[in-house]
């Protein structure tokens, strides 16, 4: 299109190992951004629980639950559901708003589910919180909320969403089992990867080690596929990126298996 400078397009999300950011730059990335791996780090704004389920987490271990903001709409996203029961409740919230037209048309036995097991308190408690809170923030949800009880049970189904976005930052020993963090199958390749290195352990994991170590190998792994097309044979001991320390000297240069 003639830009005078040309337009940078990136790659974000969905890189969990150098093979996979190597393969973005190979589709024509100018540049990348890493997505959940973040979450596991030191400077991530998530509990030390959090971060370590984040840590254990495998490829499979996430699951897609109805996100806050765009509850209403069945809008999706990814969540982890290893160790915790979020995604389970979440769709189990959004099957009621689709099925009942208002707090008031939930079965008894439902509504006694909910105050007990999810909300563990009276729903109507809920819902005053609820009006604290937009009425300090966005009085005009309040407003559409008057005249329809199915808003009304939206609002109040998405306190529960909301609230466990924030127990897991917090780490809310009593919540646990409510944790909602976000999380794709990027996480569980990392860790994945991550087996039998220092990086391992989510005390090592600061987020300038994890961008050096994707970026160095994913160059490790660009320099081997130039080489195997020129004809050299690389064995397979020395085909594998393992992340060592920064501070080490080995750090310094790569010897066998990229160390």
């Amino acid at each position: 299109h003639r830009y005078p400078v040309p337009v940078r397009v990136g790659a974000a999300g969905g890189l969990g190992t150098p093979v996979a950011v190597a393969a973005a730059f190979a589709m024509g990335a100018a540049y990348v951004v890493t997505g959940s791996v973040n979450q596991s780090c030191l400077e991530s704004g998530a509990s030390p629980v959090a971060k370590a389920m984040l840590a254990e987490a495998g490829i499979a271990d996430c699951e897609m639950a109805p996100a806050a903001d765009m509850f209403e709409m069945g809008v999706d996203l990814q969540v982890l559901k290893k160790g915790t029961l979020f995604p389970m409740r979440a769709r189990r919230l959004y099957q009621l708003y689709q099925a009942h037209d208002g707090l008031e048309a939930l079965p008894a036995e439902e509504r006694a589910r909910l105050e007990q097991q999810i909300f563990r308190r009276p729903l109507e408690e809920v819902w005053q919180d609820c009006v604290a809170y937009f009425q300090r923030r966005d009085p005009e949800q309040l407003t559409r909320a008057e005249g329809s009880p199915k808003r009304r049970m939206a609002l109040v189904f998405r306190w529960y969403l909301g609230m466990a976005s924030r127990w897991a930052v917090t780490g809310q020993e009593d919540r646990a089992q409510d944790y909602q963090i976000w999380c794709g199958p990027a996480m569980g390749s990392f860790n994945d990867w991550a087996t039998g290195s220092y990086l391992k352990n989510p005390s090592n994991r600061r987020v300038a080690d994890v961008a050096h170590h994707l970026m160095r190998g994913a160059a490790f792994h660009t320099r081997l596929a130039q080489l195997r097309l020129a004809g050299v044979h690389i064995p397979a001991g020395a085909a594998d990126y393992r992340p060592v320390p920064l501070e080490t000297p080995s750090d310094a240069a790569p010897t066998a298996g990229a160390r």
